[in-house]
């Protein structure tokens, strides 16, 4: 900023607060010759410091009178308010007229934001605050060579800058662009490292405990400064765990109170503190076991407990010390990926974030190596999916290959890793939904997690936001699913900037238009099966109208009919829940239990009743299809996958709808006859009307977008459940062959009209016909 400050200014100080950060502050500035008047509310404090070369007050308005500095640094933003405004004798009053106000506590950004527009209501407009929190611990405090993050107006900082330069080291003072609030905002992002990495500490020596290692060696070893799991937080906190957490250097209260900033910041912002808000489970299960004012190496307590005390056998096996180390690793990269993806949310400067991080107390060799690439991935947004990792660096896979490992050896041995599970969950995500085909998935491609969780959605639930908006988003929409948490589906266009119509809604269900016809409840009726088991057999009232094996009508010998499998489904083994090989390679309906029946819905005859059964991915072609559908995970062939969704309209609606289309044949595309039980000579009126159609292109579910091939892998079978509802079937999606992860999923738009073929081939024919883009060795060229 070009600031300039006279190093000769030797103007009075007054210190609020005298804690072990800010007693060691206010010390060093009476070694640069500054008067120091100290303010604390306990009394061997200000004894100490009476010792030390200080003055000392008993109120803080005494304290503060006829200095021209004011240095805050008290715990909490309750603190602050007290000593400043609301509590006996409150300081901000009694400051001089154009004094400096240094904020050193860390306290949310809301906070000190309230507190500038307090001072100015209390008619004290002219006091110069100063937002400026400060990292490095006691000893760096001492020193004067602290990490100071100031923000505030240009004329506040050039004031303030003389004191700021000689309580921080002069590389690490950083002047924040956003004015009061920025720097809080700045500190809070480094604490999600703190936070985490304190945690880590204790989680590390605790897997060491079960392992059985010699904690003095582990210790040795991961804060070694070549270590590849070094963190300033371990280096810090280990050796204390192994003197019974003495001395208490920092409390368990403080890091939870900075802890609870960030997840409560992180919601108000609307940004997922995935990493962040398991430590401060942790830190609030630590204390309701009392240990609050305990030295923060202590919560390692939370990982022996059950366990002979530390110190453990003195045994070192190099293999299950790589499992500490590959701990650590997974969970420092995934804490540094949140930390720079808060930043990103928040409009910091992510080069100067990094530049305080890697020097500060948050500091590790993992943000030391990956902090740049991390930052690269947040500014190529979703780019960095495709991204492969560079010759010789580790890729994304290896850091979950070995954190699995760890997790399945903590499994075995029964140790708890809270920020390890954590940190291979989301390692998992992000590969789950890479771009398929990329081999050795960058580092940097981590930060999609957030991205993608701290997006726009995020704003419906804020109350200025139109309600309409949530409505029409498509993303609240798949998120309201029940089946999002685990069966998620996402959306990704890698190739142009084209989205999804906003017109679109997505469905988990389809609806009924008002005008077609239902059946009446007399007519409805469900199996009354005792046990689950017994719809699977040919005596379950919903398998009656499904088509017999060659067999099975033999009578038993007495009469009655032989009991005998029949449902259309593999029973047992690998195959189990997959359709059965006579029905899969057949026209044949699939008839199931329903809601109506007695058995429990985790009857085997329910597998599409119980809906999709895979997460789904809906992204942009690259051969000018528009867009297909894919699925993460590997399908077996078989298998449901899911059922075309949309709206259910009569035949004559349906017409009106074609003529209504700008273009017809592309209307056909969405509209799928009900017709596999259309019989005009039916008894039953609803089977004896033209068939309905279901319409699914401006409301229906992920499988609306699935393409056409004449070499499909699925294939749509009719599934009824109440056999009163033949006439509104669903319409169920089932891969015929195994489908192996990101393959594009088809099904044939035609299938089962054998004269296709025949008109592809009549000149007179194809000039009226769509042309088909599958491009597959057994195209027809042409779709109708």
């Amino acid at each position: 900023m070009g600031i300039s400050g006279d190093d000769r200014d030797k103007k009075p100080v007054s210190f609020i607060g005298l804690g072990a950060m800010g007693f060691g502050m206010a010390t060093h500035l009476l070694k640069e010759g500054h008067e120091v008047t100290g303010f604390d509310v306990w009394a061997p404090t200000l004894e100490r410091f009476s010792a030390a070369g200080g003055q000392t007050a008993t109120k803080p308005s005494e304290a503060v009178a006829g200095k021209p500095y004011c240095v805050c640094m008290v715990a909490t933003a309750q603190q602050v308010q007290s000593v400043l405004l609301d509590g006996p004798d409150p300081a901000a009053p009694a400051l001089p007229q154009e004094a400096v106000l240094l904020l050193c506590s860390t306290v949310p950004c809301d906070y000190v934001q309230s507190l500038e527009k307090q001072l100015q209501a209390i008619g004290r407009g002219d006091i110069l605050l100063v937002d400026c929190p400060v990292s490095g611990g006691a000893a760096r405090a001492a020193d004067g060579t602290l990490s100071i993050m100031a923000g505030s107006s240009y004329s506040a900082i050039v004031k303030a800058h003389p004191l700021l330069n000689k309580l921080a080291d002069p590389k690490k003072l950083y002047i924040v662009k956003g004015g009061v609030g920025a720097g809080s905002n700045m500190k809070m992002v480094h604490q999600v490292l703190a936070a985490c990495q304190i945690l880590a500490a204790s989680e590390a020596m605790g897997f060491a405990h079960h392992l059985g290692l010699d904690l003095a060696k582990t210790q040795e070893h991961i804060a070694r400064p070549e270590s590849e799991a070094w963190n300033f937080m371990f280096e810090h906190r280990s050796p204390r765990m192994l003197t019974e957490f003495q001395p208490v250097a920092s409390a368990v209260q403080i890091i939870m109170k900075d802890t609870s900033i960030i997840t409560a910041e992180g919601r108000r912002k609307r940004f997922t503190t995935l990493m962040t808000g398991v430590a401060e489970q942790a830190y609030f299960t630590a204390m309701g076991k009392g240990y609050a004012l305990d030295d923060d190496s202590s919560l390692v307590r939370l990982y022996t407990e059950g366990k002979a005390n530390a110190p453990g056998p003195t045994e070192m096996d190099e293999k299950k010390l790589a499992l500490v180390v590959d701990l650590l690793k997974g969970i420092l990269l995934c804490s540094a990926a949140e930390s720079l993806s808060f930043a990103h949310h928040l409009g910091l400067d992510l080069d100067q974030v990094l530049d305080l991080c890697v020097d500060a107390a948050g500091s590790s060799a993992v943000l030391k190596k990956f902090g740049p690439t991390l930052i690269k991935g947040l500014r190529a947004k979703g780019e960095s999916r495709k991204w492969t990792a560079g010759d010789g660096e580790p890729h994304l896979g290896e850091f979950a290959e070995r954190l699995q490992t760890v997790m399945e050896e903590a499994q075995k041995i029964k140790a708890p890793l809270f920020l390890g599970n954590q940190a291979l969950n989301i390692l998992s995500q992000v590969l789950r939904y890479s771009a398929p085909g990329v081999a050795g998935v960058s580092v940097g491609a981590v930060v999609n997690i957030w991205a993608a969780t701290s997006n726009h959605f995020f704003n419906h639930g804020r109350p200025e936001v139109d309600p309409e908006e949530k409505k029409n988003c498509h993303w609240c929409q798949i998120r309201s699913f029940a089946t999002h948490s685990t069966l998620p589906i996402t959306i990704v266009n890698d190739v142009d900037k084209e989205v999804l119509n906003p017109k679109f809604r997505f469905i988990d269900h389809s609806v009924i238009a008002d005008d077609v016809p239902v059946a009446e409840d007399s007519f409805r009726a469900g199996c009354n099966c005792t046990d689950d088991e017994d719809c699977m057999y040919n005596t379950c009232h919903c398998l009656d109208e499904m088509a017999p094996d060659s067999d099975e009508e033999a009578d038993d010998g007495n009469g009655a009919r032989a009991r005998r499998k029949r449902f259309a489904y593999y029973s047992s083994g690998a195959k189990a829940g997959l359709l059965r090989s006579r029905i899969l390679h057949s026209r044949e309906p699939i008839y199931e239990c329903h809601g109506g029946c007695n058995c429990s819905s985790q009857c085997p005859n329910r597998v599409v009743e119980r809906g999709r059964t895979v997460p789904l991915q809906i992204f942009r072609t690259s051969d000018r299809r528009g867009w297909g559908v894919r699925c993460p995970v590997d399908i077996k062939k078989g298998q449901f996958v899911d059922r075309y969704l949309g709206e259910i309209i009569t035949c004559e609606e349906a017409d009106r709808r074609r003529r209504e289309s700008k273009i017809s044949r592309r209307k056909d595309v969405y509209l799928f006859a009900l017709d596999k039980f259309s019989d005009p000579e039916s008894l039953d009126p609803l089977l004896a009307a033209p068939p309905l159609e279901v319409d699914g292109e401006w409301m229906s579910g992920p499988t609306r977008f699935i393409n056409h091939s004449c070499d499909p892998n699925m294939r749509i079978f009719a599934r009824v459940g109440d056999h009163a509802d033949k006439h509104i079937h669903d319409l169920a999606l089932f891969a015929i062959r195994d489908i192996p992860a990101w393959e594009e999923l088809t099904f044939d738009y035609v299938d089962g009209l054998e004269t296709m073929d025949s008109d592809a081939h009549d000149p007179s024919m194809i000039k009226d016909m769509t042309k088909c883009l599958c491009k597959t060795a057994r195209c027809r060229g042409f779709l109708w």
